[in-house]
């Protein structure tokens, strides 16, 4: 084995440039101290909340607004993979924005996804046990009669848009996601 092309892990340069920077880290006044005196104030701080949290329970909820509102994320059950989750997209028809030419076509602005994803619930669109989460068209229920799960939150994709999963609040930090800010 040849050894000759490899850099040394400690050598004289790299031992005074060490040096340099832990006299510079001791020395008052210095970039290199008040960077360090900066942090070490933010690590004891951020150790101190973490601490608070872990006694009394409490847990941080992120939540964030939706920002993009031309489609909708109805989830059959609480899973995320990537991009891929199980259920369907949701789009309310194509129309005009306010203030674009009556050219532009784009997906009518949803305000209202839990409606929507509640109203695709009560058609029997979802099948939490099948693999991609729809139920079969043939089972289908137009009276809009079919039994919606009691617990459905709200969250935010990465991408802005909104996601209605199964469950209570709890459910989007499960998945790496803010819950929806009202």
């Amino acid at each position: 084995m040849n050894d000759t092309n490899r850099p040394q892990h400690f050598n004289e340069d790299r031992s005074k440039a060490i040096e340099q920077l832990l006299t510079n880290v001791a020395r008052e006044g210095t970039p290199e101290n008040r960077h360090f005196q900066d942090t070490k104030g933010k690590r004891i701080l951020l150790s101190g909340v973490a601490v608070a949290l872990a006694v009394s329970g409490a847990a941080a909820v992120l939540q964030m607004p939706v920002t993009d509102k031309s489609s909708i994320a109805c989830f059959a059950r609480a899973e995320l993979s990537g991009n891929q989750f199980p259920g369907t997209t949701a789009v309310l028809g194509e129309g005009t924005r306010v203030g674009e030419p009556s050219t532009q076509r784009n997906p009518i602005p949803i305000e209202d996804a839990l409606a929507l994803c509640r109203d695709l619930w009560a058609q029997h669109a979802f099948d939490p046990a099948s693999p991609n989460g729809m139920a079969h068209p043939s089972l289908y229920d137009r009276s809009f009669s079919y039994p919606v799960p009691n617990q459905l939150t709200v969250c935010v994709l990465n991408d802005g848009r909104a996601a209605v999963i199964p469950g209570d609040e709890d459910v989007c930090a499960s998945l790496g996601l803010a819950l929806k800010a009202d």
